[in-house]
């Protein structure tokens, strides 16, 4: 646990050093604020300042770090929503709404109470004086209700969190002073001994995570208790590295961050353990196709695909990072965090640590095993992006909610880690093929990829394009397949249930079973197809037959899953090649045979 908190925590460190980095300061959070309460030094409200975007929006501020809630009520200090700040809410609860509203009157009279500073004195006045029935006679009641709202004194431009003696008596009130002591012991991050945090602030943003924000530690059951120590006690954490880290996460997973993708269920966040620009395009190597639109934020985009485009090539080629592009620096460590939603927690998928080049270098190699000839090159991507990959060969009907969530975690670790390819996910594609009954590029990019990292050593190592030399029997059957559909299709035309439909899936599994039979009914579609005009088409056929299936004398009882793998491969290869135009001085006769294009 300590490894990946710890890099966070130095990540923290060295942007929160950097005011124009984004980080917010220590003890404060980036909030969404729409409103700004402006009040008079007597704590009347002069006005309700729209602190909102063009789009109508809010807007990300710094704030004091929020509080971790649930169903229980904890009012944050200087800002909250208006069912705390103003006693009103849409919930429609209102003897809860009134309790919130106390419960945030109540902590700054705590807080601020012995403070003469003209900033608490007014806000306290305007806490003493605000009666919830006022809200109805507020012009911006409608945006303004359920928003989360700040104050500002009239006159002044700074908020009230932002004055230097209110952000004392915060940082104080952070450190426990005037408050119940939390237990010390010694930091599991630092190393240090410093006060223990009991409950660590919420990380929001990670995709099907509750939307008030999920725990990476905690403890809520009397199971968790160990020698006595409650809550996050039994993985002790100072309250300083757990706001540090929190706050890390909180910002790689802002909506929109170029350090954070998010492909099914899991959010993967990257950072560098010192400044790098590949910071902001590691992300970019799960999407390489280039944004539509003319504007200059989409032309950069381009800019940056084709670079790291050219980046991957020279890669597959066996090239150093420093002569693909000079300007990145290929032994800056990079770091891989992997959240997955868990209920009101979060569960780390995986955590890979690498320098930027061997990361890259991963990457080079995930795209050179999914190289494939294409259908379609004009619609089908060169570098196809991992979330299309997913929804084209694993989703249910191609829809991306249909996902396999715990599959696409797998299939992202496989890509930057360089290990193997998932069996299970192997298994899930091979099942969605024979539900579909259809092999595109897609689906056999990713069969290939799979033979080669899990099969490397394999005779018949799969190729870019249809390898007439592989004596694999899986795929010379699933070539000798694609040619009994063709000349089912030479002889018939269009069917409604062509053999594809039919007997793919059997024919990759139990090829004794089937494949007899198609032999014999595609007897009759050959001489079909001759006496359909195409002179010579008989021995077109049979030499192709006898050079795909040679001496095969009995077809095997059943295929493996790694050879019906490699029968669609063949397939899918195969198909390609039937249906290629060919050169302008092939074969009349072989021409005619094999180029109906569809």
């Amino acid at each position: 646990m300590s490894s990946y908190l710890n890099e966070l925590c130095r990540f923290y460190d060295r942007l929160a050093a950097d005011s124009d980095s984004g980080m917010p300061p220590e003890g404060m959070t980036a909030e969404q604020i729409s409103f700004a309460l402006v009040i008079g030094p007597d704590g009347s409200l002069v006005r309700v300042e729209d602190l909102r975007d063009s789009k109508g929006k809010p807007r990300r501020r710094f704030v004091p770090a929020a509080v971790k809630r649930a169903v229980n009520i904890a009012p944050n200090f200087l800002w909250d929503n208006t069912g705390y700040v103003l006693g009103v809410d849409g919930k429609g609860n209102a003897e809860r709404t009134a309790k919130t509203f106390a419960a945030f009157r109540e902590l700054h009279e705590g807080l601020l109470g012995a403070s003469d500073s003209a900033h608490a004195l007014a806000l306290l006045a305007f806490l003493r004086g605000w009666s919830p029935e006022r809200f109805a006679t507020l012009d911006e009641r409608e945006a303004l209700l359920d928003s989360n709202v700040v104050f500002r004194l009239d006159r002044e431009e700074r908020f009230l969190h932002e004055a230097p003696e209110l952000r004392e008596v915060w940082a104080s009130a952070l450190s426990g002073e005037g408050g119940e002591a939390a237990p010390e012991g010694i930091c599991l991050v630092t190393g240090k001994r410093a006060a223990i945090a009991r409950i660590h602030p919420a990380i929001k943003g990670v995709t099907g995570a509750q939307s008030s924000g999920a725990a990476l530690v905690s403890f809520n059951c009397p199971s968790f208790t160990s020698y006595g120590k409650e809550q996050s006690v039994n993985a002790p954490v100072s309250e300083s590295a757990a706001r540090a880290y929190t706050t890390a996460l909180n910002y790689l997973l802002q909506r929109g961050h170029r350090q954070t993708v998010r492909i099914g269920d899991t959010s993967m966040v990257f950072w560098a353990d010192r400044a790098n620009p590949a910071e902001k395009v590691v992300c970019r190597f799960f999407d390489l196709e280039p944004p539509s639109g003319d504007g200059q934020e989409e032309q950069q985009d381009r800019e940056q695909v084709d670079r790291i485009r050219g980046i991957l090539r020279a890669l597959r080629k066996g090239e150093p990072l420093n002569q693909a592009d000079r300007e990145l620096d290929g032994g800056a460590r990079f770091f891989i965090l992997g959240l997955a939603p868990n209920a009101a927690r979060l569960s780390v998928r995986f955590w890979l640590t690498a320098t930027l080049e061997v990361l890259l270098r991963h990457v080079a190699r995930w795209y050179a095993d999914l190289e494939i000839e294409r259908q379609f090159p004009d619609s089908e991507p060169e570098f196809p992006p991992l979330w299309l990959l997913l929804v084209r060969s694993l989703a249910a009907q191609g829809k991306a909610e249909n996902v396999p969530p715990e599959l696409a975690g797998q299939l992202a670790r496989c890509l930057i880690g360089g290990g193997r390819f998932p069996e299970n996910v192997f298994a899930a594609l091979l099942q969605r093929i024979h539900a579909d009954k259809k092999v595109d590029y897609f689906r056999a990019a990713l069969i290939k990829a799979f033979l080669c990292r899990n099969y490397p050593k394999e005779e018949g190592i799969p190729m870019h394009t249809l390898n007439e030399g592989d004596k694999n029997i899986g795929y010379r059957l699933g070539r000798a397949f694609a040619l009994l559909e063709k000349t089912q299709k030479d002889a018939l035309g269009k069917v409604n249930a062509p053999l594809r439909e039919r007997y793919i899936g059997a024919a990759s599994a139990t090829p004794r079973l089937v494949f007899p039979v198609l032999l014999r009914l595609t007897q009759h579609h050959v001489t079909k197809a001759s006496k359909n005009g195409k002179d010579a088409y008989e021995v077109f056929f049979n030499r192709l037959m006898g050079d795909i299936l040679g001496d095969m004398t009995d077809f095997p009882a059943t295929l493996s899953l790694a050879d019906q793998g490699r029968f669609m491969l063949g397939y899918f290869q195969q198909t390609n090649a039937l249906y290629r135009k060919k050169d302008a001085d092939a074969a009349p006769n072989e021409a005619a045979a094999g180029n109906d294009d569809e």
